[in-house]
């Protein structure tokens, strides 16, 4: 049977389905001792809310950020908003779900985005570029991990195949520049438009909620991209001393600002190059994927959206059924989503 999606839930229904567990805390009951279990459940349509009354604190030991959960409750509305009342939770069997349903994946073909991504390492002429593209992309377990890889964990491409995704409008934009200033060192900012999140794929764990790991927290992906670059330039000691600082400065700088996250500033034009062609392509899809989630209202304007701080115009809202509003609303559960890495 297909599964139930968030999206479609409808108050009253029973539910019976997988969820990816994105959140979830214990909470003390007002009027009495003990505590319930408050959980935040999502699929690639969208999150809501649930509660579970009993045997909180025992599901609760269960749970681990990113599993999938079944669960069996009901569907009911709380202060004009969906939430379901859990009865039973249990891990999911790997039988019982498909993990494109849960996870939202890049809309572009899988092979499609590789074959492209190799054509582009082969139009880098400078041989010891090329050659370390090779090292790193020339791996069928580094390519496999890269192609199925988050790029965010929230914010823009936080799907499977995100990364690749993201990385190729990057490389795209950056040829344009290439062409258009000639003096730009092509073969230099290609490379560093290819390489310049790498780190993410030890940054992010991709499966379930594409959390953060610990070296994702505690170092970022730019530094964790400068050390997994560093290590393979190392093993190739003909590769020439001012050609790697100047990669190594596109992939520290790409982030533009210090308060971004960039440990330096860009120097180069590669650089710039690089960080606009990098905030450009993320910018643009977080509008994108904003504006594709957001709850349609009164005007063609939206609320203040804090991730890039202002308003944003939606355009005249298209007709659509009263249930397909009520959904879209309900999907936006009660959590707060304050993600800031690009």
């Amino acid at each position: 049977m297909p599964k139930q999606m968030i999206a479609q839930l409808a108050v009253g229904e029973t539910v019976k389905a997988p969820f990816l567990v994105l959140e979830w805390r214990l909470m003390p009951f007002r009027s009495k001792s003990g505590q319930y279990l408050d959980l935040r459940l999502g699929d690639r349509s969208g999150a809501i809310t649930c509660k579970l009354w009993d045997c909180a604190e025992e599901a609760a030991n269960s749970l681990e950020q990113g599993m999938i959960a079944y669960i069996e409750g009901e569907v009911q509305d709380y202060q004009g908003k969906h939430q379901v009342v859990i009865r039973h939770l249990r891990p999911a069997d790997p039988e019982e779900y498909d993990l494109t349903d849960l996870v939202r994946c890049s809309s572009r073909p899988r092979e499609e985005m590789i074959h492209e991504l190799l054509a582009v390492i082969d139009q880098v002429q400078n041989p010891h570029l090329h050659g370390l593209l090779e090292d790193i992309f020339g791996d069928p377990d580094f390519m496999e991990r890269f192609a199925s890889h988050p790029g965010a964990s929230k914010l823009h491409h936080a799907c499977v195949g995100g990364l690749l995704e993201h990385t190729l409008s990057v490389v795209g934009l950056c040829a344009q520049a290439a062409q258009r200033h000639p003096r730009i060192n092509r073969d230099l900012l290609l490379t560093g438009a290819l390489l310049h999140d790498l780190g993410k794929l030890e940054e992010l764990q991709a499966e379930g909620g594409f959390d953060y790991t610990d070296a994702g927290r505690f170092c970022g992906h730019t530094v964790l991209t400068d050390r997994m670059v560093a290590a393979v330039m190392q093993e190739r000691p003909e590769f020439p001393e001012q050609l790697m600082l100047l990669l190594t400065h596109l992939l520290l700088s790409h982030h533009g600002q210090l308060e971004w996250g960039a440990p330096v500033v860009p120097k180069t034009a590669e650089a710039l190059a690089l960080h606009y062609a990098d905030n450009l392509d993320a910018r643009v899809q977080m509008f994108e994927d904003y504006r594709d989630g957001a709850e349609s209202g009164p005007g063609p304007w939206s609320p203040y959206n804090r991730s890039l701080e202002r308003q944003l115009y939606l355009g005249a809202p298209e007709p659509h059924g009263e249930a397909s509003s009520d959904q879209a609303a309900d999907a936006a559960g009660e959590w707060s989503d304050d993600g800031t890495n690009q």
